[in-house]
């Protein structure tokens, strides 16, 4: 039974040379031969058995996968093979300049995935944007530029980066930001430029739907709603006095009105209602099998309506609730 490496990624006793994939994933693939039915293959990593190994007897193939990898996966990688014949194995040193090599490259290919920039109206502005297959920020540095001058994030500019993305937010747009918008990614020696042009057309349309999703923002922000309080259900008996209190907000301070069973409530003899700022009760003294129904608070402003429901149940002295006779 004998492993030799075809894919390596580092230094090992066994020499090689690097090799990539997708730039997200690295895999370790290093070749069986003269293996039998009963032979065993197995990875490990810091002296433990990684159960993601795999291995396909048709090509001898023997690799581990590692999803987006980072300086945690730093370590030794040790490939074994093994039956009744014995065992091998090869070993992989992914550490100190082998580690920096493998990210050196990811961020070369990362750079090269970048794809063309777009644009993009938000509720906050207009945001300008690339997608990368990986980005890592100790490796790969990215500049922008407006009309050739290289952009510092401040006030009203806002540069950042995720894992699969390289995006530049340009806040409260004005017409003193139409131009050209170019995006440097450098990674080793590669060197990617993007750029778009921002004006015209391209401009007009990421402005109005900056406005429009700004409008959307400011009517949800605002609208009448029943934030929290109210239960779905409400069992109390019969005599008792019954207190249900609800938050609500909007701006400006909503109109408040109770229903029962989708009509008015009336407040008269033993139906009140008490609002302390954003604070809603009802209360219902001495209740009886009358007061059972479904009740709501229906609250409303310039921006929009809501309404919270709950349905109460009243039952007799010496009776279970309802809800507990189920069960």
């Amino acid at each position: 039974v004998h492993t030799h490496n075809t894919n390596r990624e580092g230094k090992g006793p066994r020499g090689g040379e690097n090799a990539l994939g997708d730039s997200r994933s690295r895999q370790r693939r290093p070749m069986v031969t003269n293996t039998k039915k009963e032979t065993r293959f197995q990875w490990f990593f810091r002296k433990r058995e990684m159960p993601d190994g795999q291995y396909d007897p048709q090509t001898g193939e023997g690799y581990i996968l590692i999803e987006e990898l980072s300086k945690e996966d730093q370590g030794i990688y040790r490939a074994v093979v093994s039956d009744e014949r014995g065992e091998d194995d090869t070993i992989l040193d992914l550490t100190g300049e082998a580690l920096d090599a493998v990210f050196t490259e990811l961020g070369r290919i990362g750079a090269l995935s970048a794809t063309p920039l777009k644009i993009q109206g938000t509720e906050e502005g207009i945001r300008i944007f690339s997608k990368v297959k990986y980005y890592n920020v100790d490796y790969m540095k990215t500049t922008w530029f407006h009309k050739d001058k290289r952009l510092e994030s401040g006030d009203r500019i806002r540069a950042g980066t995720t894992l699969d993305e390289i995006w530049l937010h340009i806040l409260d747009p004005k017409d003193s930001d139409k131009g050209k918008y170019s995006l440097e990614i450098a990674a080793g020696k590669e060197v990617r430029q993007l750029s778009v042009d921002l004006s015209g057309q391209a401009f007009d349309d990421a402005l109005a739907e900056h406005q429009r999703l700004k409008a959307l923002a400011i009517i949800e922000k605002n609208r009448a709603k029943v934030v929290r309080g109210l239960p779905d259900v409400a069992t109390i008996m019969e005599d008792k006095t019954l207190c249900l209190t609800c938050v609500i907000s909007g701006d400006p301070a909503p109109e408040i009105s109770w229903l029962k069973n989708d009509q008015p409530v009336t407040f008269l003899d033993r139906y009140r209602m008490e609002v302390k700022g954003a604070e809603v009760t009802i209360t219902i003294e001495k209740v009886n099998s009358e007061d059972s129904g479904r009740y709501g608070v229906f609250v409303k402003n310039k921006y929009g309506s809501e309404t919270g429901q709950v349905t109460i149940s009243v039952f007799k002295h010496g009776d279970e609730p309802k809800e507990l006779k189920k069960m």
